[in-house]
């Protein structure tokens, strides 16, 4: 763990002082008991999430699970949607885990003295950003754990048709399929965007939560008040909502599955038209949506990689917009530290 902690900047550690300071003053908050419920009401969550996604999976007692996989990609499906549930709703208490943060010590009486000592209120509004992590430690500890899980079992997948799944893969596929592409450094860059794929699938709970609680902190030091700051919060919230559920539905269109309970006429409606389109819906899908669950299903691959031209490069894409989204959380802290301490702000 020191080895893990020593990669971290030196206010993300647990061991820094305000850091440390902060993490004490939110446990000493609950008392053994409501621990003691929370997580009992955590656990109720989980079983009722699985149930659901089991419910799902078999369109609610209507039809069995997909006969074609192996057991272990019937796991994906049963885990799929409770597992999108749980990442949007870390991602709705990264937001409002830092819209609060200036209320919360203005209210304390402490902010004005933050403001005056030497990067007082920038540490402050950095720590608290960073202790977001550990307030959801365990919920990314699962979801990573799944991440693993399917990573596993696509690898396992790949071992199938005595080792040659990939190359069956790539055949057929815009550019790596193409007859003029030598299929030696076809396969060779199939190998090399799966595993792209899979970082990506791997980083992007990470880089999402730091991105929305960026964005929660920005909304806090942009609106003072209590009731501003609780109308803003929701706005804000509403829009989270809005973009995941969007995501979702246009990433199931582009990659031609059937979204759940959407299935009629409306659906067609929002169908992409192009193969642009697909491109485009499908990396919205997994970037916005599902958090790149979806490129962690092998059996789906082929409607990346198949079905879409150029859609091997979904994987590539995906993982820049990882990369992009935590440099953008950077600069949002960084903008909502510098109008924190402006002089002209109470």
């Amino acid at each position: 763990m020191q080895r893990l902690y020593s990669q971290l900047p030196e206010f993300a550690r647990p061991t820094h002082p305000v850091m440390r300071y902060t993490l004490l003053n939110e446990g000493r908050r609950a008392r053994p008991s409501t621990r003691l419920l929370r997580g009992l009401g955590s656990l109720l969550v989980l079983v009722v999430l699985l149930l659901l996604g089991y419910e799902i999976a078999t369109g609610f007692g209507t039809a069995p699970l997909d006969e074609t996989l192996n057991p272990l990609g019937k796991v994906f499906l049963v885990l799929y949607w409770p597992l999108v549930i749980l990442q949007i709703g870390i991602r709705l208490v990264a937001i409002g885990s830092t819209t609060g943060i200036v209320n919360t010590e203005s209210l304390r009486g402490t902010w004005d003295t933050l403001k005056i000592t030497t990067d007082g209120a920038g540490l402050t509004m950095r720590t608290r950003w960073a202790a977001v992590f550990y307030r959801l430690r365990f919920v990314l500890i699962l979801l990573v754990a799944a991440r693993v899980f399917f990573i596993i079992v696509a690898l396992l997948d790949f071992a199938s048709f005595q080792g040659r799944y990939l190359d069956l893969m790539v055949t057929g596929t815009v550019p790596l399929g193409q007859p003029e592409m030598n299929p030696v450094v076809g396969l060779a860059l199939g190998v090399v965007v799966a595993s792209m794929m899979m970082t990506a699938a791997l980083v992007m709970p990470f880089t999402a939560i730091a991105f929305d609680a960026s964005i929660g902190m920005l909304i806090g030091v942009s609106i003072r008040g209590r009731w501003m700051g609780i109308l803003g919060q929701g706005v804000v919230l509403l829009l989270r909502i809005a973009v995941s559920t969007a995501a979702l539905y246009l990433g199931t269109l582009a990659l031609s599955f059937t979204p759940p309970g959407l299935s009629t006429v409306p659906g067609a409606l929002f169908a992409p038209t192009s193969n642009l389109g697909s491109w485009f819906g499908a990396l919205f899908g997994v970037a916005e949506g599902d958090l790149g669950l979806t490129m962690l299903h092998l059996p789906y691959y082929p409607r990346f990689w198949a079905d879409i031209e150029y859609g091997v490069l979904i994987g590539v894409a995906a993982l820049i917009y990882v990369l992009v989204q935590a440099g953008l959380a950077q600069l949002i802290v960084r903008l909502a530290v510098r109008w924190a301490a402006r002089a002209d702000k109470t």
